[in-house]
């Protein structure tokens, strides 16, 4: 049966269903630990299923049967979710939308440092401790309602050493962004890498995914996926590959993405 997470046998299960399992096992552990009594969030566990909920889109880890997580789903208001495809079976009537892909990075992995414009180089600043305000702003612009969601997300996390979030700034301009938006059981899941369209291919981006992934020793991996934020990732940075993939089931009549790991 899947029930929210209010005791400790199910927060339990939540974090069995997460263990060891890229970007799902630093992501939902961390925010169901901050924001289990929190709005929008909601948490629920199965025998061998964790289940974040914020809006109408789900990311599960583990399994569950089909048909009763259709019903779930549905009884949530939930349009999307996010799931393992190769542990995971879609739930009962959903169908593949897209496909989202998560490179990972082992502990004190090199990345190579892109070529750059040095003379746009040398125009940037590097923000170290970059606004939260300033950041969800370039993230979603035309979104206030997201911008606020986000900008609480990254204090909260920040504030307690669980979130890394840098800028590069033209001026009073940030052109380049991208943070590790969950710190937590020797992972670094990184997203919301974006570059300022007429900057990109100008390897900025490519320099500061390098910058951060030289995270402290106790982050053993780090994880980064296109889907949180909804931008591009950077592809030309040399990640391992991963197994195993995410996918993304929208429901219904909706289309289907596979995610794929890398």
């Amino acid at each position: 049966m899947i029930a929210q997470v209010k005791d400790a046998k199910r927060r339990t299960r939540f974090a069995n269903a997460c263990r060891g399992l890229p970007v799902l096992d630093a992501l939902l552990p961390l925010d169901c630990t901050l924001f289990r009594k929190s709005q929008p969030w909601r948490f629920y566990a199965g025998p061998t299923l964790a289940l974040e909920l914020s809006g109408s889109t789900a990311w599960l880890a583990g399994h569950a049967n089909p048909a009763e997580l259709a019903g779930f789903l549905s009884f949530c208001g939930c349009e999307s979710a996010i799931l393992d495809g190769t542990v995971c079976p879609p739930p009962d009537g959903w169908h593949k939308a897209e496909a989202l892909t998560v490179f990972g990075l082992p502990q004190a992995g090199p990345l190579p440092l892109p070529a750059v414009d040095e003379a746009l180089w040398a125009q940037l600043t590097l923000c170290r401790e970059a606004s939260a305000a300033r950041v969800a702003e370039a993230l979603y612009p035309a979104d206030l309602t997201r911008q606020a969601d986000f900008y609480s997300e990254l204090c909260t996390k920040r504030s307690r050493g669980r979130a890394a979030a840098w800028t590069l700034e033209q001026g009073s301009t940030v052109v380049c962004t991208v943070g590790a938006y969950a710190l937590c059981n020797g992972q670094a899941y990184m997203a919301c890498g974006q570059t300022a369209e007429p900057l990109r291919g100008k390897g900025i981006g490519g320099s500061l995914w390098k910058w951060l992934t030289a995270l402290p020793p106790r982050v053993c991996a780090r994880c980064s996926s296109v889907h949180r934020s909804g931008y591009g990732f950077i592809p030309a940075l040399a990640l391992q590959n991963r197994p195993s993939t995410p996918a993304m089931c929208p429901r219904n009549n909706k289309a289907f993405a596979q995610h794929s790991q890398k």
